[in-house]
């Protein structure tokens, strides 16, 4: 522990307590009793999801691990991120220096970690919904469940080895995060329009065929109905996180003071709502889902009604 310390939280640390005092208490209240509430409802609304998503038989397999994936992130986030966060101010309000450091590196690198495994998965989605689309009767064939789930687990292992690279070279990590970012949001917006313009011909294709009588097996209004769902997902994702992205650049041009520090460390807050949020939006977007996760409340609450009476 002292050695960490000593390589780590020296007085020039971008984590050095003094700079972390210079901000009103009651900033980092207010942001306590939120991440309490966020880290509940993100733990209790991820965990009916995942509950939930081996019983929808509408879904395809490899697009249900997707999803559950993407739970379980926001899961791991309700359940150790947000109580890292809290535990990171409280060190604050406090006044407890002696394990600041370390819990902030900690959350630092957690939630560098499970940020990083989420936008792996969304830009896997993005390439999942392209290939569906460009392989149409194929696509079973060739999306295997396995090799999915082998697609996940390797992103699972680059995010944790990636965050894990900032204890050995701070520049190898701020570039290669950045490159990744980069090759992310430039892979999405890049599928996302491939299949908007290759929907258009599709459509013109089979009013074409319908004409000559000819049938087509390729069900493009559910196809249509997955890809606005995934773009619902993406959107509220780039919604959530630009605030933290934006602080980020701006610790970028401008170096990292106690005016971008602070948007850094209360810009995260956002981030931390997509996590609380997302069930909400896949019942929203998924009717199956709905359903099957309102059956399994309602069998929660006779549970309970039955135990407490």
């Amino acid at each position: 522990m002292e050695a960490f310390t000593r390589s780590f939280c020296s007085s020039n640390s971008t984590h050095y307590y003094p700079a972390a005092q210079q901000f009103p208490r009651t900033v980092y209240i207010s942001a306590c009793v939120f991440s309490v509430i966020c880290s509940i409802s993100s733990t209790l609304g991820n965990s009916m999801i995942l509950l939930a998503l081996p019983k929808c038989q509408s879904l395809h397999s490899p697009s249900k691990a997707l999803l559950c994936s993407l739970a379980l992130t926001d899961l791991f986030v309700g359940l150790i991120v947000l109580p890292l966060f809290t535990a990171y101010y409280l060190m604050i309000i406090l006044e407890i220096p002696g394990y600041y450091c370390v819990i902030a590196i900690t959350y630092g690198r957690t939630t560098s970690f499970f940020g990083g495994v989420s936008l792996e998965i969304i830009t896997t989605v993005s390439i999942d919904r392209y290939l569906a689309f460009h392989l149409r009767l194929r696509y079973r064939e060739v999306v295997k469940l396995r090799r999915v789930v082998c697609i996940l687990v390797t992103e699972w292992i680059l995010a944790a080895v990636w965050s894990g690279t900032w204890f050995w070279n701070r520049q190898i990590n701020l570039l290669s995060g950045a490159t990744g970012l980069f090759m992310c949001f430039l892979i999405i917006p890049l599928c996302y329009l491939s299949i908007c313009r290759g929907f258009r011909r599709h459509v013109a294709q089979i009013h074409q065929q319908a004409s000559f009588g000819k049938l087509n097996d390729f069900n493009l209004v559910q196809y249509k109905k997955t890809v606005n769902n995934m773009l619902w997902i993406y959107g509220f994702f780039l919604v959530c996180y630009m605030p933290y992205l934006s602080s980020l650049f701006a610790i970028f041009a401008k170096g990292l003071n106690n005016s971008t520090r602070f948007a850094l460390h209360f810009s995260a807050i956002a981030t931390y709502v997509n996590s609380c949020l997302n069930p909400i939006l896949y019942c929203w977007k998924i009717k199956e889902l709905k359903e099957k996760v309102t059956t399994d409340l309602r069998k929660l609450f006779n549970c309970l009604s039955s135990t407490t009476g």
